[in-house]
């Protein structure tokens, strides 16, 4: 597979103090590839620097190549020419991303005015075809109504039909199902696994669930502390963690889903503490102050080592003592 988006020594940093730091990852063509990690790990800084859509103050390094081309350094004018053409976004919670004063029609048919160059009754006719495509009911009067006179499921889908209108080769999607009840999750995750198939674009899911991740993706990176942990195929990932974080993730995921909320006996331990603020994460290792394998050798930054299963960790689980 060639590869749709490369990205290289990412980092980004908010006044000096580091949120992501040297990311590097390939996203292949027509695959679907999982971002993983607590709340605070720096998923969705990723994915906005990756979009060119840091917040004020952030400032991104490195290199992230769509067919390529730079985003990092390219310019906004060139950017936004490839931004919902090229490289779509789908975001954790549609009410802000959408125009509370625009028509959803519009909203939509604006995406294909601006990167197909169409007129406003073709972009509307199609804008029509492409709510319907995601699975609203009603696609005329989902048009003409305002984002807050939706509910969170349809607005999502919305979101779903911008993203694919210009049938993109990368679709980002973070988070996509956070706010949405277990049936409209599991309904909008099966419409981004279809439209994403049938677009031919390549996914990149960024989750904080493992029972989504192993669902929909093939491949999984495990972000801590704005690092990458580890990397590999999914069904490895989830049934041989190497780095004690990941095995701390598998081993909460696998707590909360038991009826008992138990942990079998000789089982990897839940994940100890809670992801500390920015800029307080350790120097090293910066999963170190949670890990009960922690020792000295820990006080330097692991490298991301390994070809199709690979962790940054200086003592891997399975590896001495458990």
């Amino acid at each position: 597979m060639t590869g749709a988006l490369e990205v290289r020594s990412l980092s980004v940093d908010l006044g000096g103090v580091p949120v992501v730091a040297d990311v590097s990852f390939s996203l292949r063509a027509g695959e679907r590839l999982g971002l993983i990690g607590e709340s605070g790990s720096g998923k969705s800084v990723t994915a906005l620097a990756i979009m060119g859509l840091l917040p004020e103050g952030m400032r991104a390094g490195g290199r992230v190549e769509l067919a390529g081309e730079d985003l990092v350094s390219m310019g906004e004018r060139r950017l936004s020419a490839l931004r919902g053409d090229r490289i779509a976004m789908v975001f954790q919670e549609p009410l802000t991303a959408l125009n509370p004063l625009m028509r959803v029609g519009r909203q939509v048919a604006e995406v294909l005015r601006i990167h197909r160059g169409l007129g406003r009754r073709g972009a509307a006719e199609r804008a029509l075809g492409l709510l319907g495509r995601v699975e609203l009911d009603d696609p005329a009067g989902v048009a003409r109504a305002y984002p807050h006179e939706l509910s969170g499921g349809q607005r999502q889908r919305v979101m779903l039909a911008m993203a694919v209108a210009c049938s993109p080769r990368v679709l980002v999607a973070d988070e996509p199902t956070t706010a949405l009840d277990v049936v409209v999750q599991d309904q909008v995750l099966s419409l981004v696994q279809r439209l994403a198939d049938e677009e031919g674009s390549s996914l990149l899911l960024i989750s904080h669930d493992l029972a989504v991740v192993a669902r929909m993706c093939e491949r999984v990176l495990v972000m801590y502390g704005g690092r990458l942990v580890e990397e590999g195929p999914t069904r490895d990932i989830l049934s041989q963690p190497h780095h004690p974080y990941t095995a701390g993730l598998v081993a909460t995921a696998a707590a909360v889903s038991s009826p008992s909320g138990a942990r079998r006996p000789g089982s990897l331990p839940a994940l100890p503490g809670s992801v500390p603020p920015l800029g307080r994460f350790p120097s090293g290792c910066v999963f170190r102050d949670r890990c009960w394998r922690a020792d000295r050798s820990c006080e330097a930054v692991p490298q991301l080592c390994g070809r199709d299963h690979a962790v940054a960790c200086w003592h891997p689980v399975g590896e001495g003592a458990g």
